[in-house]
């Protein structure tokens, strides 16, 4: 039997026949957080677009201002005001917080700095330096520079330099078309009680959840019993070109009773993964229909979660027409963690204060282990145990 493509091999494989099916949509403000942005967000003008006080207090001429000088104050501007004065030597207006500072002037004294005179104010500091307390005109931005770059997920300060921008809509990628299939005779609904040899079916939610987070439409998820019929006939209903990927979870194994795979053949599905050497996650298997990718993940819990990020989250990005190449960097381990000898292990983790700490698991059935991680860690195969300060490649989950 030929040795298992290592977890790059594996992947490069999977994203061979994976092509963007996304186009681009405008959707309002408020329906945008979380989308993936299609175009760059531009600048319409300067940003700030004039000389904006950041306190309030008084316009001076920085040079004009001693500790014990007093000025005469020939005017006010409030936010989103004018100053239609003139400038007259040793004198001052009064400005508010965001409002813009008259070309006259060249710095603004806060109130505290002062006696809060009304038509004459007497100063009570030294050395006030140009630009004190202005925010300058085009500092954060010009005009025509990308605010936002494209592809980046759409997060609320995205949201509102978009509207600062003058944009009511947004261009987004469409949302790739996902359908999730658990299976197993052993797997009732959450909301019924299990017999001690049943367990809920948790794998369908939090699969769901997953593409949900990575920006997928979730357009049908279900389940089937160990059921050579009713597996191909589920298969044959998702593959009639209502979706773009269609996610399994169970009966990927070569047990009697894992029909997937037979599935997959008979359904004109050609395979391009079938298992990698990874830990948990090996049987995951990754075939390309005419109309859609197939996604086949194992069963045990967090064998799916991990695969749904290593494996999922790199073909639905490339579903959308952006870059396949997932964040992963460099960090120390916080505890020594002992990897697995023969193949790559994808360990939950905790992403603290720049470390990665392991929890102790028992196995990939263990779920309950998942709550407080962060991320994944890649573990490299090896016999000799990985000792605390180690450099390891990690990646926050998609949804942290």
């Amino acid at each position: 039997m030929a040795p298992l493509p290592t977890y790059n091999e594996a992947l490069n494989a999977a994203l061979t026949n994976t092509v963007k099916v996304s186009t681009i949509e405008s959707v309002d403000l408020a329906s945008a957080a979380r989308r993936i942005l299609a175009e760059d967000i531009v600048a319409d003008r300067d940003l700030p677009p004039f000389n904006r006080s950041q306190m309030d207090g008084y316009a001076v001429v920085a040079s004009e201002v001693k500790s014990g000088v007093k000025m005469r104050v020939v005017g006010e501007v409030a936010a989103g005001a004018t100053f239609e004065g003139e400038y007259a030597p040793n004198t001052c207006v009064s400005i508010a917080t965001g409002a813009p500072v008259p070309d006259c002037f060249d710095a603004v004294v806060q109130h505290e700095l002062t006696d809060k005179g009304s038509d004459v104010v007497e100063f009570h500091c030294d050395d006030v330096k140009q630009g004190k307390s202005i925010h300058k005109q085009g500092v954060d931005a010009k005009a025509e520079d990308v605010l936002v770059a494209e592809h980046i997920k759409l997060a609320p300060q995205h949201i509102g330099i978009a509207a600062s921008v003058g944009l009511h809509e947004i261009k987004v990628l469409s949302k790739p078309k996902v359908v999730v299939i658990t299976s197993g005779d052993e797997v009732i609904p959450p909301e019924e009680t299990p017999l001690p040899h049943q367990i809920r079916n948790g794998n369908n939610a939090m699969v769901a959840a997953v593409f949900a987070t990575l920006g997928c439409d979730v357009v049908d998820s279900h389940h089937v019993l160990d059921d050579p019929e009713a597996t191909e006939a589920a298969i044959a209903k998702s593959l009639d070109g209502h979706c773009d990927l269609v996610v399994t979870i169970g009966g990927v194994s070569a047990g009697k009773r894992d029909f997937f795979p037979a599935t997959f053949a008979n359904s004109g599905i050609e395979l391009a993964v079938k298992g990698a050497n990874i830990q948990p996650g090996k049987p995951v298997i990754v075939g390309k229909h005419t109309n859609a990718v197939v996604l086949g993940l194992p069963g045990n819990p967090v064998s799916a979660l991990v695969c749904c990020c290593v494996f999922g989250w790199p073909i639905v990005r490339k579903l959308q027409g952006i870059s396949p190449e997932l964040p992963w960097q460099n960090a120390p381990l916080a505890t020594n963690v002992q990897p697995n000898p023969n193949r790559r292990c994808f360990r939950p983790c905790q992403l603290v204060d720049g470390t990665v700490a392991v929890p102790t698991w028992q196995g990939s059935g263990d779920l309950v282990h998942t709550a407080t991680t962060h991320g994944l860690v890649q573990l490299p195969p090896s016999t000799i145990e990985l000792r605390e300060g180690e450099p390891v490649s990690c990646i926050a989950y998609p949804w942290v």
